[in-house]
């Protein structure tokens, strides 16, 4: 008789949880951001309920009484979020409008009214376009681009004779 294959342990979470993907905190985007924006996202994934990206807020009131003191740092980590492509703004907010909405850009928006992103504008994974980085300059090159010149110009990495050995003028 062949024997039964033991079923994974279930998990003992109950309740809403937030996730966010492997290949999203593998990410350049993410693994270079700063420990504020890293911060920040994670609080605004504790607003995901599975049907409301697009419509998290990171209002002040509700991010003090999580322990953000400072409106600077808020603004500064939102920015570089937004720049990385982890984040997008979908409404702007306002005094008597209320809070700015955003979306985490790894998921998709179900529900687009009262916002002011149409889905066409939408592009999730945005976040992936930071893994593309271009590649960094290389070292000056140690011949002369026309070919011409000597092994004492600028472009040696030997330095010019005569500038070495030479004691200190009292």
């Amino acid at each position: 008789m062949a024997e039964k294959k033991q079923k994974r342990p279930v998990e003992s979470i109950s309740g809403l949880y937030g996730a966010i993907p492997h290949s999203v905190m593998d990410g350049n985007a993410f693994k270079r951001a700063s420990y504020p924006a890293k911060a920040l996202l994670f609080e605004l994934i504790r607003q995901h309920s599975g049907r409301n990206n697009g419509h998290l807020q990171l209002s002040f009131g509700w991010l003090q009484s999580r322990g953000w003191k400072s409106r600077d740092v808020i603004q500064r980590a939102r920015d570089e979020l937004i720049a990385r492509g982890l984040l997008i703004q979908t409404r702007q907010g306002g005094l008597n409008i209320g809070a700015s909405s955003y979306a985490v850009t790894w998921l998709h928006i179900s529900n687009y009214a009262g916002l002011e992103i149409e889905a066409k504008h939408y592009h999730p994974g945005a976040w992936g376009f930071m893994d593309t980085l271009p590649i960094a300059k290389q070292n000056a090159a140690t011949n002369p681009p026309d070919g011409k010149g000597t092994t004492a110009s600028r472009y040696s990495p030997l330095p010019p004779p005569g500038t070495g050995g030479a004691g200190a003028v009292p």
